[in-house]
């Protein structure tokens, strides 16, 4: 069921400086968009669909005290390649702790800040092109498709850190406490 209620998922990443926007729509289930800021080190995550609209404001450290509990990873750079929307893609392959294998394939032409942003996994060097995860029996694979190397100007808002209307601020703890 849950794979039925996954399909149509898409990942958008924006990025400029050291600043990046992942806007992660999960299917029919729910929308995060999380905008990170290295050199500030601020965070704000949007969550928007069955649990109404929510917003945390935090920071990368926060974060990185909450994934303590974040599964680890033995990474395997292989020395496989491949061309992915015209960028030469280099293979890692993460085992987590329980044995499930997830595929990725790498960029490191295009540099983008991994910090807070959950989808972009900082033990695999460069840019995800496309990944393969396998969860539990859950397989899921995202592969760009389309990228843009210039924003417009009104692009700029995409990296704003204010709470837009209609949103509820939370913390960490309500979070949890929803059980997310």
């Amino acid at each position: 069921m849950a794979i039925g209620m996954m399909q149509g998922s898409t990942l958008e990443v924006y990025f400029k400086d050291k600043t990046t926007r992942a806007e992660m729509k999960m299917g029919a289930i729910m929308n995060i968009t999380t905008i990170s800021n290295e050199t500030s080190g601020d965070v704000l995550m949007l969550m928007s669909g069955m649990i109404g609209q929510n917003a945390i404001k935090t920071t990368t450290s926060e974060l990185e005290k909450e994934n303590t509990e974040k599964p680890k990873y033995d990474v395997q750079l292989v020395d496989e390649t491949k061309t992915i929307e015209g960028y030469a893609c280099k293979k890692a392959i993460l085992t987590d702790e329980e044995g499930n294998e997830s595929v990725f394939w790498y960029t490191e032409e295009i540099d983008i800040s991994k910090k807070g942003q959950s989808y972009l996994n900082e033990d695999v060097p460069g840019f995800p092109m496309q990944y393969d995860l396998n969860n539990n029996g859950m397989k899921m694979t995202m592969t760009v498709s389309q990228l843009e190397k210039k924003l417009d100007k009104k692009s700029v808002s995409l990296f704003e850190m204010a709470i837009p209307e209609g949103y509820k601020e939370m913390t960490m703890e309500d979070l949890k406490s929803m059980g997310m």
